[in-house]
């Protein structure tokens, strides 16, 4: 399965859109927050995928989970924008919630710097900036 990781849109939706397009054997978009405005509508323009997404600490007045624990081909994906986990001072609060969840796989944002490193059991990764 294909996975497309995107986070950090800040009102780029033509970006989110011609990500999608340049990944046609995508099966499932993942969008870890900041802006969701971005992520509406795509589901419609690609049915074809599966969406999930997470609120970043931009996306005011939302009722979508800071947080949420994703299953895809049997193994459990844990996405978050970041920002709630502190994850500027480090990333243990967030492979420790992983790891509480079940999770095999941390997906963050909000850095908006690119991140890929195997933690203490846990796949953590951050695509960084889509903007």
């Amino acid at each position: 399965m294909k996975i497309l990781v995107m986070s950090d849109s800040h009102g780029r939706s033509d970006l989110v859109q011609k990500c999608i397009e340049q990944h046609p054997d995508t099966q499932a978009v993942l969008f870890l927050g900041d802006v969701l405005l971005d992520i509406r509508g795509m589901d419609k323009r690609f049915p074809d995928k599966q969406f999930h997404f997470v609120r970043g600490n931009c996306d005011f007045d939302s009722d979508v989970p800071l947080e949420k624990i994703v299953t895809l081909q049997g193994t459990d994906i844990l996405l978050t924008h970041g920002h709630a986990h502190s994850v500027y001072y480090g990333l243990d609060a967030l492979v420790g919630c992983a790891r509480k969840k079940g999770a095999k796989i941390a997906l963050f944002g909000h850095t908006h710097v690119p991140f890929n490193k195997y933690l203490d059991g846990i796949y953590v990764l951050n695509p960084g900036s889509l903007s």
